[in-house]
């Protein structure tokens, strides 16, 4: 019993959950997914939610995604009260990128590596854009 190995680990800060909610109107969660069209063309998915509202912020489609940063222009306003942006580390999602973001007066919030629920509520709606708009 007193051996300190069978002692559950006590939680070494605020749980990510917790996190999240407690913010979750300051905080904006994107993410690219792709889709394959008729002619077998390959076309990228931007979404960008607000967590407390469940609004989606923007949504956009490219061949090619190069145009991360003008997205990111076209819905930060500075005026809203985001203060966090959750996204995943693919590059698409370069530290220039990064850089702009913090320049909008954003922190940016990387998910771990290989952890889809970290982003739960972007993978939700795209979820649900695959199953209802794009079947």
């Amino acid at each position: 019993m007193g051996v300190s190995g069978n002692r559950p680990r006590q939680p070494s800060g605020q749980r990510w959950a917790t996190f999240i909610h407690d913010r979750a109107s300051a905080v904006v969660a994107c993410d690219f997914f792709t889709s394959v069209t008729v002619t077998v063309q390959v076309l990228y998915v931007f979404v960008a939610i607000e967590i407390g509202s469940r609004r989606i912020l923007r949504g956009n489609v490219t061949d090619h995604p190069t145009w991360t940063r003008q997205q990111f222009r076209e819905f930060l306003d500075g005026e809203s009260g985001h203060r966090y942006l959750i996204h995943d580390r693919d590059s698409v999602f370069s530290a220039e990128v990064d850089a702009a973001l913090n320049g909008f007066g954003l922190e940016v919030l990387k998910t771990p590596v290989r952890s889809p629920m970290a982003n739960a509520y972007c993978e939700r709606v795209i979820g649900t854009i695959r199953r209802d708009c794009l079947t």
